[in-house]
């Protein structure tokens, strides 16, 4: 597994522009990434990647992936009162997950998906914003903080897949960029063994599955297994 953390504003050459994520938020003020290798042909995860659900991940990623509870966590940890109770999801899949706070940015079947939110996520409670996901890309009102989640999938030798969980966030403002730099100093970690726990549950899955599709299906035709 491999994390990246940067910390200063970074802009990717052009030439680099391979995935789907950086014609999305190709600048940004931090990043983390979590690499997998699964036993499943890319469309299989792929298909893993919208039905895997993060509440089979365990009781610290049902509560921390839940972004809206990541500055809670914070306040109660510098002695601040927690402002609410997190909402309580029967299942939290990636199809659950855009349809809250979150959208969906662009899904290519078989090599990316990748999401977004655009929200004041250091503050106690996250303000959210709501915009058009086609207005995702050119927002830099003052005061926000953008964030885009990829999840790619390559093709990794044969019949395996290399599956990359990337999260970017940009602030808009010199002020907001310290508030956030201050949050990320605590969350960043837990939001690195967040993506970690995810991508397991999507190799489990994808692998479960593909292991399915493996097996030969039993028939009386006695033809199908070589007789005369």
């Amino acid at each position: 597994m491999l994390t990246t953390f940067k910390s200063a504003v970074r802009r990717l050459p052009a030439s680099d522009a391979d995935l789907v994520l950086d014609r999305h938020l190709p600048t940004f003020d931090e990043t983390v990434r979590r690499h997998v290798v699964i036993d499943a042909d890319p469309k299989t995860v792929h298909e893993a990647v919208w039905t895997a659900d993060m509440l089979d991940t365990g009781p610290v990623v049902t509560g921390l992936s839940q972004l809206r509870v990541l500055p809670e966590f914070a306040a109660k940890a510098f002695g601040r009162d927690r402002p609410s109770e997190p909402v309580e999801m029967e299942s939290m899949t990636l199809e659950d997950i855009v349809d809250t706070e979150w959208f969906l940015l662009e899904d290519r079947e078989g090599s990316e998906v990748v999401f977004g939110a655009i929200g004041k996520f250091w503050q106690p409670v996250i303000e959210w914003r709501e915009i058009d996901p086609d207005d995702f890309d050119a927002f830099d009102e003052p005061g926000w903080g953008k964030l885009a989640a990829s999840i790619s999938l390559r093709p990794y030798g044969e019949g395996r897949t290399l599956a990359t969980y990337e999260a970017r966030t940009l602030t808009t403002d010199a002020g907001s960029r310290r508030k956030f730099r201050r949050y990320w100093t605590l969350i960043g970690p837990f939001a690195g063994y967040v993506m970690k726990q995810a991508l397991r549950r999507i190799k489990s899955d994808a692998e479960r599955a593909a292991r399915t599709t493996d097996v030969p299906v039993e028939t009386d035709d006695p033809s199908s297994a070589g007789a005369p």
